[in-house]
């Protein structure tokens, strides 16, 4: 910042995982920042429910894993001291589909209930994975090489991932099963994703080692960094106009009914693409930049969690996850590290337009009668249940951006870039929207963009 140079005001939009690593190291580099927050508390999508249940249960309807290779991640959570727990790894697997509970495991492949080719019911479902997946995973390539996009990596953004398995020879009953689970929670699945998109995102996931989740709920992580920022953030704050220059900005917003103004240096924007299209910028941002603003997409996400007398599951070698073909999409034991009460939480995981669906409806009344499909003990052991959509959250609209073949690779650079004093950081401005992982990293970037311009 040079010798006695008054420090530059900035002023943080959004105090999700993004905003809140950029406040605290520019603060760490002498920088006088401000942290606007609309919501009450900090995280953004990162969100652990814990008001609606009994005996101190909560679940996470937002973030809820933290990969092994995780390095940003892991060592901000090492840095506010909270604890972390390995996900159990199940011996087998489960699958509910076409009416039925299939186990698969490496001692007993199931036989799936769709139509296979000779080779693929050999394969195996993991067997399956590797043979269609390998290929693309090392084409998509390490994007953070010099020289990337390569042009394999181009290739494979302009295809969707569903002609991307059929191109690797997958039949139409391996890309079934491929529809069900992980696979199918990007966007509105694989028939419409860009395949360097949905190649990259498993990237995030697949690892030798475990994947965790933070002790006592993943809220602990952004909580404790807001403490860390302290008296430096403002709740409840609006922004609604951004006036810049080449001189300064001045950032509009309202706060409990009144309109403020604040003037600062630099401005950070650091929420998603659906919120930022609802600010007001004069003079307006670049065509080009509002063009990926007004255009990026965001994946419809909506979590049923329904609470149950007991874990009647613990009998159904030790559920943690089944994968259906119904709107539920993704079943989950949300209680599996919490061990002080005998009552437990199923989470549905619905996404696409299944969890639009399951939002329209209102109510949770018929995800219940999905989940009772899949698990009928929980006919015994119901006691009530709520409903999150992602899209009704007026601070989100929507979960996790995702991109439509020939979007990503041209939509990054844009949406990372700076424009004059206006940052750009957020999950949706990273390789890996979704993931923590990618709002830290593109906190990151935003500091070093604002750092290197301050030292020329």
């Amino acid at each position: 910042m040079g010798i006695g140079r008054v420090p530059e005001r900035i002023v943080v939009i959004g105090a999700g995982m993004a905003g809140v690593v950029c406040a605290l190291e520019l603060m760490k580099q002498g920088y006088n920042v401000r942290l606007l927050e609309a919501s009450s508390r900090p995280g953004g999508r990162i969100y652990t429910m814990r008001d609606q249940f009994a005996d101190g249960m909560f679940c996470e309807m937002g973030a809820a894993f933290i990969g092994a290779h995780h390095f940003l991640t892991l060592s901000y959570a090492q840095q506010v001291g909270v604890q972390l727990i390995n996900l159990p790894v199940p011996n087998r697997s489960l699958s509910y589909i076409n009416g039925r509970l299939i186990i698969d495991s490496p001692d007993e492949p199931a036989v799936w209930p769709v139509s296979l080719t000779a080779e693929e019911r050999i394969l195996g479902y993991a067997g399956m994975l590797e043979k269609y997946l390998k290929p693309g995973l090392k084409a998509a390539g390490n994007p953070f090489l010099p020289g990337w996009p390569t042009k394999h990596a181009i290739q494979l953004d302009s295809m969707t991932m569903e002609e991307y398995l059929k191109g690797q020879g997958a039949s139409s009953g391996a890309i079934k099963l491929f529809e069900m689970g992980y696979m199918q929670m990007l966007g509105d699945g694989i028939r419409k994703v860009s395949a360097l998109h949905r190649l990259l995102d498993l990237t995030m996931v697949s690892s030798e080692r475990n994947t965790q989740t933070i002790v006592g709920g993943m809220d602990q992580l952004p909580k404790r960094l807001a403490i860390t920022i302290g008296s430096n953030i403002s709740y409840g704050c609006t922004v609604t106009h951004i006036e810049h220059s080449n001189k300064e900005v001045t950032i509009h917003f309202n706060h409990s009914g009144e309109a403020y103004t604040m003037c600062c240096d630099r401005v950070i924007v650091a929420i998603p693409s659906t919120v930022l299209r609802t600010i007001h910028f004069s003079p307006p941002l670049s065509k080009e930049k509002n063009d990926v603003i007004q255009n990026q997409l965001s994946t419809s996400v909506t979590r049923t969690v329904i609470q149950s007398r007991t874990r009647f599951w613990h009998n159904l070698s030790s559920f943690t996850a089944v994968n259906t073909d119904l709107n539920i999409g993704w079943l989950l034991d949300a209680t599996f590290t919490q061990t002080t009460s005998r009552r437990g939480l199923i989470c549905s995981y619905s996404s696409g337009e299944s969890a639009r669906e399951l939002s329209r409806a209102g109510n949770y009344n018929s995800a219940v009668s999905e989940i009772k499909q899949v698990l009928p003990e929980l006919s015994y052991n119901y006691e009530g249940g709520t409903v999150f959509s992602w899209d009704h959250n007026p601070y989100s609209r929507g979960a996790y951006a995702w991109y439509k073949p020939k979007q990503m690779i041209r939509m990054l650079p844009t949406l990372s870039a700076a424009q004059g004093r206006i940052y750009f950081a957020g999950d949706n401005t990273s390789l890996f929207p979704g993931w923590i992982e990618g709002a830290i990293s593109s906190a990151l970037r935003t500091v070093d963009q604002i750092i290197s311009s301050n030292t020329v």
